[in-house]
């Protein structure tokens, strides 16, 4: 007779989620306890067949719980952050399969929200599969973010025409990347004659190196622009490190030849 406690998700009328469950669970434990004792009991002969169904409906139950509320997790850090117009913009491949996803997930719930008893609830047929899914999919969703929060995510993707909005967030990107250089405009543009007077500086978008935080710099080769999607050209920059790092690398082992070791 036990239901799950449903809540309204935000101020919305037909959205849910799964309000606590811990109580679920201490009765779940209690019972799935209660009946391994039954099971083991010399006596069981005559209701086996009931204990071993009861067992089988128990250990689904905790299965479909626990992956029930990963996937809540999941759906709720992703929710706020593929709301966002620029987010969606910006990735659509990503927001597609959110979408989807979110479809199925607010649909259980609704039918949940329905009919809460957490037994029949829990152990519909393919219900701990489809939920299993589900958690798959964000949580593949999800790897592309781990290392950033919703408002460094949102700020990234919001000005996007702006590259040296990446700058602050370049260090949780990249191991060692504090900074990238990026060429500055000439002096004489995009200056009005008369009115300006001391120049701005202001920043194209090519890349030309990247800085570590004790202050080295690498040059990342030409033609290396921010262009475009975010995570497209942080890709090329990943690419252009790999290869600048390499040529080094090659050049710092023929340099090691010809000159003594503390000079090299």
């Amino acid at each position: 007779t036990t239901e799950f406690v449903i809540l309204p998700h935000r101020d919305s009328k037909d959205v849910f989620i799964l309000g606590g469950t811990d109580d679920i669970q201490v009765l779940l434990d209690d019972s799935t306890i209660n009946i391994a004792t039954i099971a083991s009991s010399r006596y069981v002969g005559p209701l086996k067949s009931r204990v071993d169904d009861w067992q089988k409906q128990l250990a689904l139950f905790n299965q479909t719980l626990e992956e029930w509320l990963n996937c809540q997790r999941n759906w709720l850090y992703l929710e706020s952050i593929f709301n966002a117009p620029d987010i969606q913009r910006q990735l659509p491949a990503e927001a597609k399969m959110f979408l989807q996803v979110d479809k199925s997930w607010k649909e259980i719930m609704r039918k949940v929200n329905r009919l809460p008893n957490a037994l029949r609830a829990a152990t519909q047929p393919g219900r701990s599969f489809k939920v299993s899914v589900m958690t798959e999919t964000l949580s593949f969703r999800l790897s592309g973010f781990y290392f950033l929060s919703n408002d460094e995510l949102l700020e990234i993707l919001a000005q996007t025409r702006n590259p040296q909005a990446v700058q602050p967030h370049l260090r949780k990107c990249f191991d060692s990347i504090s900074k990238l250089e990026f060429a500055l405009m000439h002096p004489t543009e995009g200056k009005i004659p008369g009115i300006d007077t001391e120049p701005e500086r202001v920043f194209t978008n090519d890349i030309l190196a990247m800085l570590s935080p004790e202050g080295e710099r690498v040059g990342l080769g030409k033609g290396l622009k921010a262009r475009g999607n975010v995570e497209e050209w942080l890709g090329k920059v990943e690419e252009a490190m790999f290869t600048a790092l390499r040529r080094l690398c090659k050049a710092a082992i023929a340099d090691y030849q010809g000159k003594p070791r503390t000079e090299w």
